[in-house]
């Protein structure tokens, strides 16, 4: 597109970036942007984090997703610029809207590894107006010839996990409330033994109210979830911001305001603080603070947020052609200490055991699973997990296209599981 025209989408993203600045600084750090949009989000969040002069904009939240992904369509970009059809699913995606900005930069990563793994004709397959969708990709090189198509699990407001996610900021939110009326600064700790949406909207708040009553060491376990309160020593965080400012409720906040920061476990934090000049995500004092660290443990739970995989590849199937053998990608992206990949694994291989390609060639499915890592460390702001996992369809010797290979680097992968 014209410099005019991306300039006016970036400006956009801006206005909206500031205008939401607000609701971020009170912890709430959903991001609002349709999905026509998403793609504008991301380029301005990938900028903010390469330029440093940009760097103002940059929103920790999601920059730590996002940077990784584009790092590697970075490195890509020889390899991409060489696949047939591929400037036109990036206008797909930059332009009209009809391919999500998830999926296209998944669609991406796969076409990439294709060609750097010695496949010689990599070509994204046209798709038509009107017509019924097709498979994403061809592969060949000399006789071996497959089709690939590529699905990718994305964020849903409406899925489990989101659901999940508002129930555990409804139980958190009584708790930030009574702390900061009574200005105390606690951390609740604890881990959900039955799913979130079962859980009453004061429980949380009175396990804070028993502790406030009687301020000893207070730890529980009731069938509902176990866990702990106690306070919060705000010195470490105070001699910080006294030459540093830190992203409110980033990770690095919780490592000052509790000891430690695990990527184990979810969190929400409320405080009394002050936004720093010309910066205002960042805090750069602190009066009083409260944080609800919590995981759910809960076997319901955990199988609802692994559902789906069945009908994802089933709906693949449905696009792959008769005439060709054809493997799929599926694409996860996990984060938070609430994510089941291993058991996701478990449940996958077992329905592709038995899954019925309905007289399509299907082969192989692929479990592109990637976790962004919230971390700390230093230089790993890029940080990100990424395992393969190889599942067989149905009884042949067809070897699979892509052995051991992962997405975000050339190399493959050490051989287990990072679960």
């Amino acid at each position: 597109m014209d410099s005019s025209t991306w300039s006016r989408r970036v400006q956009a993203v801006k206005d909206k970036f500031e205008a939401e600045k607000h609701d971020w600084r009170q912890g709430d750090f959903t991001t609002r942007f349709a999905p026509r949009d998403l793609i504008d989000w991301y380029i301005f969040q990938a900028n903010a984090y390469a330029k440093p002069e940009e760097r103002h904009d940059w929103f920790e939240p999601e920059a730590f997703r996002i940077t990784p992904i584009f790092h590697r369509i970075g490195e890509l970009v020889p390899q991409l610029e060489q696949i047939d059809g591929v400037m036109d699913r990036v206008k797909a995606m930059m332009t009209t809207g009809q391919v999500k900005a998830d999926d296209a930069l998944f669609e991406l990563l796969v076409a990439g590894a294709y060609k750097t793994r010695g496949w010689s004709d990599v070509r994204f397959h046209p798709e038509s107006p009107g017509t019924k969708k097709s498979h994403d990709l061809f592969v060949g090189t000399g006789k071996n010839q497959w089709a690939v198509e590529c699905k990718r699990i994305n964020r849903s407001g409406a899925g489990y996990e989101a659901r999940e996610y508002k129930d555990a900021q409804r139980l958190a939110a009584p708790v930030h409330e009574l702390c900061s009326a009574r200005e105390r600064s606690l951390v609740v700790g604890v881990g959900y033994e039955v799913e979130l949406s079962k859980v009453p909207d004061d429980y949380l708040v009175e396990k804070a109210h028993a502790f406030l009553r009687e301020p000893s060491s207070f730890q529980w376990d009731d069938g509902i979830s176990n866990g702990f309160v106690q306070d919060i020593d705000l010195r470490a965080t105070r001699a910080v911001l006294e030459s540093d400012d830190v992203f409110f409720g980033s990770s690095r906040m919780v490592e000052l305001l509790l000891g430690d920061h695990t990527p184990d476990a979810d969190y929400s934090v409320a405080a009394q603080w002050d936004p720093a000049p010309n910066r205002p995500l960042f805090a750069t004092a602190m009066n009083q603070a409260s944080v609800v660290c919590w995981m759910s443990l809960s076997k319901q739970a955990q199988l609802g947020k692994a559902r789906h995989f069945k009908s994802v590849v089933a709906d693949a199937c449905e696009q792959i052609p008769e005439d060709c053998p054809a493997v799929v990608h599926v694409g996860y992206e996990s984060f938070g200490g609430n994510a089941v990949d291993d058991v996701r694994h478990m449940l996958n291989h077992r329905e592709m055991l038995t899954f019925d390609p309905k007289g399509k060639q299907l082969r192989w499915v692929y479990g592109n699973y990637m976790r962004p890592e919230h971390t700390n460390s230093s230089n790993e702001s890029q940080a990100m997990s990424e395992t393969t996992a190889t599942y067989l369809i149905g009884e042949h010797s067809a070897q699979p296209p892509l052995p051991g290979h992962l997405l975000l680097q050339d190399d493959n992968g050490t051989p287990g599981a990072h679960w």
